[in-house]
């Protein structure tokens, strides 16, 4: 297999449907037979309780080592609460999922953003975890803009010792937002480390993940703009089959390898977990 660009598959790609009639442990062996790195796994699309839910990522840890793949865990909470405060009961237990799985990151959204954050409590939530938080730009109101992110990372570049948190670069989701992919994927590069790949279809409430060339932004463009380096994952439903899959994911590993002006504006970032 290809080491140049770790590809993960998101979950949901397999189709909702499947995954909660069949586990995520089902998707594993998928995700390595078309030749991924690895996989998200999903929270949301788990139907047990949370200590059922501990208990199914504590045996996916070594059902993902045996097949050779990452992990990322993704769940739907956001960092903030409606107040603008942070969210630190949801943030400290997932985390601690996300450990009990294996997973050196953990994506969350960043709704409800106020403007600011305690980067001190934020630290300190952070400190004892071996687990990298990457945030997400969103499908909602707050939490999904170009300034919100460029404004939550320079506050956060502000506070020393550093603080291990980086983005979710998700192409198709600032369409929501009506802010244009390339332009954020220029502004926020240095702080990307892991790219959610996918095209857009429709307007308004009817939009829907299509494969990236499906949709209406230029997604090679994009990446040209992104860390080359990081991982990516296709996040647009997938089609049957072990060679298609495959397919899929060697197109998204060798698209737009990376430009030396990303190579160059990754490289004056110092630490790939240090917010920026």
């Amino acid at each position: 297999m290809p080491s140049t660009m770790d590809i993960f598959i998101v979950a949901s790609a397999y189709g909702v449907d499947f995954v909660q009639k069949n586990g995520h442990a089902a998707l594993i062996p998928l995700a390595a037979g078309a030749n991924a790195n690895g996989i998200e796994i999903r929270r949301e699309l788990f139907l047990q309780p949370d200590d059922a839910i501990a208990l199914e990522l504590a045996a996916l840890k070594p059902l993902l080592a045996a097949h050779g793949l990452q992990a990322v865990y993704s769940a739907p909470e956001s960092l903030f609460l409606p107040d603008g405060n942070l969210n630190l009961p949801d943030l400290i237990a997932r985390l601690a999922e996300a450990e009990t799985l294996g997973a050196a990151t953990l994506k969350l959204q960043m709704h409800h953003y106020p403007g600011g954050v305690d980067v001190q409590l934020l630290q300190q939530a952070l400190a004892d975890s071996p687990v990298t938080l990457l945030l997400e730009n969103g499908q909602q109101d707050t939490g999904s803009r170009i300034a919100e992110f460029a404004g939550f990372f320079s506050v956060c570049k502000a506070y020393a010792p550093a603080i291990p948190v980086a983005m979710t670069f998700d192409m198709g989701n600032w369409s929501w937002a009506g802010e244009n992919a390339i332009e954020a994927a220029a502004v926020l590069a240095p702080h990307v480390r892991y790219i959610h790949c996918k095209g857009v279809r429709g307007e308004g409430m009817r939009r829907f993940a299509v494969a990236p060339d499906e949709g209406s932004a230029d997604w090679l463009a994009c990446l040209s703009k992104l860390p080359g380096h990081v991982p990516r994952a296709i996040e647009y439903p997938l089609p049957a089959g072990e060679e298609a899959q495959a397919a899929h994911v060697e197109r998204l590993r060798s698209a737009c390898k990376p430009t030396s002006a990303a190579i160059a504006a990754i490289a004056a970032v110092a630490g790939v977990n240090a917010c920026q």
